[in-house]
């Protein structure tokens, strides 16, 4: 009996472990190695204004793949360390976001206030704009933009 109990347990192991890279888990390890952005979010303003209001009103959010957060602030350049949770989070939304092309026909019927580039830089670096429009109404891209926001020092 104990021959028996001992070849299932081995045998669920055994298929465990076969199937970790195939179940949609990410080695959050692995991808805190690589270096450079993962996201980008560029706010850019689309009101009438001179072109020193447009560079003082256009932002650029980060997330590195080292697992920092960037939001515009002349205090921190470092950033400031997110959680794994977020970190997943965002990282899963730019694969599947690109996978999918999600965004690919979304559109808001808007003339002013501020659009949004989300760009993704993959693991080679390789450059995907993922959204690139008004997001005022959008859960998913706003997800996004309040959890990198979150990091901002105030």
């Amino acid at each position: 009996m104990k021959k028996l109990f001992s070849m299932i347990l081995v045998l669920i192991m055994a298929m465990g472990m076969a199937g970790c890279g195939q179940n949609g888990s990410t080695d959050i390890s692995e991808l805190k190695k690589k270096d450079g952005v993962m996201l980008e979010i560029i706010g850019t303003p689309q009101e009438a204004m001179t072109d020193e209001d447009f560079h003082k009103y256009t932002t650029v959010r980060k997330v590195t793949y080292s697992g920092f957060a960037y939001n515009p602030n002349p205090v921190n350049k470092e950033g400031v360390g997110i959680s794994d949770e977020d970190y997943l989070f965002i990282y899963k939304f730019c694969k599947n976001t690109l996978k999918n092309n999600t965004f690919k026909d979304y559109r808001e019927d808007v003339c002013d206030g501020t659009t949004y580039a989300f760009v993704f830089y993959d693991e080679n670096g390789e450059r995907h704009v993922l959204y690139n429009g008004y997001c005022y109404d959008n859960k998913e891209l706003g997800e996004i933009s309040r959890r990198i926001s979150k990091y901002a020092l105030e």
